[in-house]
């Protein structure tokens, strides 16, 4: 097989030496974790499920917590441990009314706003995600493309992005030095995500979160999983949207999603299929893949069941996802620390409040 250059360039930072022969063989092996171990997820994520479930205020989940923590004793200590972040105080570090100032100044804080049309809010509503359209044009890809690629051989490599084999990965770019120009700002900034956000979240949320990944030829499958750490009906707490940087089609690793199961109150982790813990790689009922051009941009409710799919291609298939949560939960990156100095002195107050920093 002749490999591009460009995916040449990625082999260091996705941990390979060479292409697999069979580009569709499955090469995502759950097996590493024991049956005991998968078990125990299992166990955790089902308790969880039912304990945030159970009430609808975090006073209720506490109490349903310690009432758990007396029933099982001992055994109850990793699902404390988990919980206890999301349920003891508020994690938002500016007021409330900062976010609320920034989405009146967007026109966004009423939820009637018509950024969206009622027919894509009630798509998000009922099957959990929506393609925003192409949002990216061709001369923004292009520089995209360049700052990713330049960045993947000289960071790629670097313990914080290493992640799955095949995988080029970057972590936390809108706020590191890659977006120092603020050529990515649009990627957590533009009005329709941010439309598409605020109606799946309410007004009050925040930026979380936002990896570059770039599937190999060969690479990219994932089990079936949901962007939470257990199951939620109700009020959702995280919003996730996918970038396609490159297009996305049926062969070349696009997202997979079972639509309507942000509403079903379960997490696949926690979901026992005949006595067993689910076989995360097989195929779930109703699933669909995401195709769509390059450019265009796919939110989802993050409760959503959804997972990466292989690249049989023989090219890269580049992709940008943004993670926002509402503004009382923890956020997987740590934004002050994290941040750019450079990134944060261009940064104005309605970006600020975006990503919740002083």
């Amino acid at each position: 097989m002749d490999i591009d250059e460009e995916v040449l360039s990625y082999f260091d930072a996705a941990q390979i030496e060479a292409l697999p022969k069979d580009l569709a063989v499955l090469r995502y092996d759950q097996q590493k974790l024991s049956l005991e171990s998968r078990r125990l997820r299992y166990e955790r994520c089902k308790a969880a499920t039912a304990i945030w479930n159970a009430a609808d205020t975090n006073e209720g989940r506490l109490q349903a917590l310690t009432n758990f923590r007396v029933d099982i004793g001992a055994d109850a200590a990793g699902v404390v441990e988990l919980m206890e972040p999301f349920l003891r105080k508020d994690a938002n570090r500016l007021p409330l009314t900062e976010i609320e100032l920034a989405l009146e100044s967007l026109g966004l804080r009423d939820e009637h706003n018509t950024v969206l049309s009622p027919s894509e809010k009630n798509k998000l509503d009922q099957e959990g995600y929506l393609n925003l359209g192409p949002l990216l044009n061709e001369e923004q890809l292009v520089a995209m493309r360049r700052r990713y690629d330049s960045a993947i051989e000289q960071d790629g490599g670097k313990p914080e992005n290493v992640g799955s084999i095949g995988i080029g990965r970057l972590v936390d770019i809108v706020v590191k030095p890659i977006n120092s120009d603020g050529l990515l700002d649009t990627l957590f900034l533009h009005p329709r995500l941010l439309a598409a956000v605020r109606h799946i979240l309410g007004i009050h949320f925040k930026f979380i979160g936002s990896n570059y990944h770039c599937a190999l030829p060969g690479y990219g499958h994932q089990g079936i999983h949901a962007d939470f750490l257990w199951g939620v009906k109700g009020k959702p707490l995280v919003v996730n949207a996918v970038w396609m940087i490159d297009e996305f089609t049926t062969s070349n690793g696009a997202t997979r999603v079972v639509p309507g199961t942000h509403r079903s109150g379960l997490h696949p982790t926690g979901d026992l299929v005949d006595g067993q813990p689910r076989d995360l790689n097989e195929v779930v009922e109703g699933e669909i893949k995401l195709t769509g051009d390059a450019g265009c941009c796919f939110v989802y409710n993050a409760h959503l069941w959804h997972s990466g799919t292989q690249n049989c291609t023989s090219k890269l298939r580049r992709a940008q996802h943004c993670f926002f949560g509402r503004s009382e939960i923890p956020a997987s990156t740590d934004v002050p620390t994290a941040i750019d100095k450079d990134v944060y002195a261009r940064l104005g107050r309605n970006e600020r409040a975006i990503l919740d920093i002083k």
